[in-house]
């Protein structure tokens, strides 16, 4: 958790852009309540996808030199 922690602090682009793309994937998901549709949860599914990757690569990335 700390290696995510520390990327994150470095590359606050990076960070804001992952926890965009997942409270965009929560907010489709959440539309469904309102009107099922196909596309709201493919949306939903790619958004909370990337996402994760995107925590996923922060936890993976090599420290520069």
């Amino acid at each position: 958790m700390e290696k995510i922690k520390k990327y994150f602090a470095e590359h606050v682009l990076y960070n804001s852009m992952v926890h965009v793309c997942i409270g965009l994937g929560i907010a489709w998901l959440i539309s469904l309540s309102w009107s099922y549709t196909v596309v709201a949860l493919v949306l939903g599914i790619i958004f909370i996808v990337i996402g994760i990757a995107g925590h996923i690569y922060a936890l993976l990335a090599k420290p520069p030199k």
